[in-house]
This record gives structure tokens, C-alpha cells and sequence, in this order.
């Protein structure tokens, strides 16, 4: 997987992760917020069907536990989208190149875990199927 290619599966998670929210009923808005102008689109967008995020994201997750320096910047470049870039690596009082170096590692470390977790799953439950 080359540079874009890693780039671009990392933003399709991010998508993916914003539209998880979408599965779970919405929470009830107190009569304050019920009286406000609406600032968000009348419909939700549709959230993609990738059975292969969800081994990302416990790959994302766990990583982040390992090597929480490298996950803010994953996940405030990817997730939360923060423009300028250089704000981030300002705050984070880090350079640039060290930035996109934490950035570019995890993500290719995230990428190469989340195939060993389907694999192990594919595994474990090849195995449940055979003892059925």
C-alpha cells in the first residue's frame, strides 16, 4: 500500500467512524435545543458497509493505548480534521517532520494490525464453525 493509498483508507475510516453514530437511536434533545435552528442536514448521510473497518478501528484503538503520542496526531489529523496542520504540531510542540513521521508510522502500523486481527478472527471462528 503506497502513501496515497494509506492516506485515502485512513479518511475513508474516519467517514466510517462518523457514520457509526447513525446505528444508535438519537438522543432525545432537552426543549431548549428543541426550539433552536437546525444546523445540521435534514437527513444523515449514508454510512458505507466495509466489514474490514471494523478490524481498523480495534486496530486504531489499540495502538492508541501502545503509543498515545503517535494516536493524537492520527487521530486529530484523520478523525477530528484540524486545519491549519501546523496548529497541531505547534501544540503538540513537536516539528513537522516529527509530526508526519508519528502520523504516517501509526497509520501503516494500524493497517499491518488490522489484517493479523481478521486473520485471528477468521481463524476462531473457522474453528466454532467446525465444532457446530
Amino acid at each position: 500500500m503506497n502513501e496515497q493509498e494509506l492516506r485515502l483508507h485512513c479518511h475513508h475510516w474516519a467517514y466510517w467512524s462518523f457514520t457509526r453514530k447513525y446505528f444508535a437511536p438519537p438522543v432525545p434533545q432537552n426543549i431548549l435545543a428543541q426550539m433552536q435552528p437546525r444546523t445540521r442536514p435534514p437527513r444523515e448521510p449514508d454510512g458505507p458497509m466495509d466489514p474490514d473497518m471494523c478490524f481498523l478501528n480495534m486496530a486504531i484503538h489499540g495502538l492508541a493505548d501502545e503509543d498515545p503520542e503517535s494516536a493524537i496526531c492520527f487521530s486529530l489529523y484523520y478523525f477530528h480534521g484540524v486545519t491549519p496542520v501546523k496548529a497541531i504540531w505547534t501544540t503538540l510542540g513537536i516539528g513537522e517532520r516529527t509530526f508526519y513521521d508519528r502520523l504516517h508510522r501509526f497509520a501503516r502500523r494500524a493497517v499491518k494490525l488490522s489484517a493479523t486481527i481478521k486473520r485471528v478472527h477468521l481463524e476462531n471462528t473457522a474453528d466454532l464453525a467446525v465444532v457446530d
